[in-house]
């Protein structure tokens, strides 16, 4: 009997211990002890991954992100004060920076990519990164395979950052590079290149920009879908704090579906601030396809079978 006793009081000993121990974390979790400042990048010119409007040479815009209602929620359930850090020209710059511990978080990073080497990744992936292709409406059925790809000329923009895996699946391609989307959707419009090699909702903001939205068509089936993650610096002393929160909030389901709501809304803002944009000379003479959809799923395209 006695033995029984002290079992049962060692029984809630370990019960009363574990709650104590829940609602500590909980209130930790809600009620930080102090303010924390988290210093962040990510890219300026790469939206709805990132961008920033530099106006003047000493004057930096706002940061602007598909992510930013994460970015919101984490600051407020846990008093975390963002100190951005940008560089207008230098995204690699910056992630060495991440790497020195002089910057906590970089924000849209690869797996196994050598420029975010070293930084260490938040599970799960905030979102999937379609890279797919581009043609005018009349071609777009001449591609259904990358093997069709292959026999044609591509043109893409070094302003897009892909994972090591991608960049070395493209050797295989005929693709020119150009510095800007102007010279992108010129090089199509002027049949001097056969497909736009692109990042889908990068490249619908991009057209929506220069008035050509309904003028191109997408690829049904997309090429690679590149896995986007948080990226953490290893040296950060904020390390342990935000990886922990990052990760719960990706987590849960909803929180994820916020983020994609607010991505889609990114890119309909960008065709709806584009509407009278009158289209380059090169494009206005082409019939407009229909709009386009961004909200459906993307599967990857299926090599010919033998």
């Amino acid at each position: 009997m006695k033995k029984v006793l002290i079992s049962v009081m060692m029984l809630a000993l370990v019960l009363l211990w574990t709650a104590a121990v829940s609602a500590f974390v909980r209130y930790e979790d809600k009620h930080p002890k102090k303010q924390s400042d988290v210093t962040l990048t990510g890219y300026t010119d790469y939206a709805p991954f990132g961008q920033v409007e530099f106006p003047g040479e000493a004057i930096i815009g706002k940061f602007k992100t598909f992510m930013q209602p994460m970015l919101d929620t984490l600051a407020q359930e846990n008093k975390i004060r963002y100190r951005q850090n940008f560089d207008k020209q230098n995204y690699p710059a910056q992630i060495q920076q991440v790497r020195r511990g002089e910057i906590d978080v970089a924000l849209g990073v690869y797996h196994e990519t050598e420029t975010f080497r070293g930084l260490e990744l938040v599970y799960p992936a905030v979102l999937i990164n379609p890279v797919t292709v581009f043609m005018l409406p009349q071609r777009i059925d001449e591609v259904k395979s990358t093997d069709d790809l292959k026999k044609l000329k591509g043109v893409r923009t070094s302003k897009e950052t892909y994972s090591d895996f991608v960049e070395q699946q493209l050797a295989a391609y005929n693709i020119e590079t150009v510095d800007n989307s102007y010279d992108l959707f010129e090089r199509l419009f002027t049949r001097k290149a056969d497909y736009i090699l692109i990042s889908q909702f990068y490249g619908l903001i991009e057209a929506s920009k220069l008035g050509l939205r309904n003028q191109i068509s997408i690829a049904k089936q997309t090429l690679w879908q590149i896995p986007m993650f948080i990226g953490i610096s290893k040296l950060s002393r904020h390390r342990k704090m935000l990886a922990q929160k990052f990760t719960r909030y990706l987590e849960n389901p909803q929180n994820r579906e916020l983020l994609k709501q607010n991505l889609i809304k990114f890119v309909e803002q960008a065709e709806i601030d584009s509407q009278g944009v009158v289209p380059p000379t090169f494009g206005m003479e082409l019939p407009a396809d229909k709009p386009l959809d961004v909200s459906g799923e993307s599967v990857s395209i299926k090599e010919k079978q033998d």
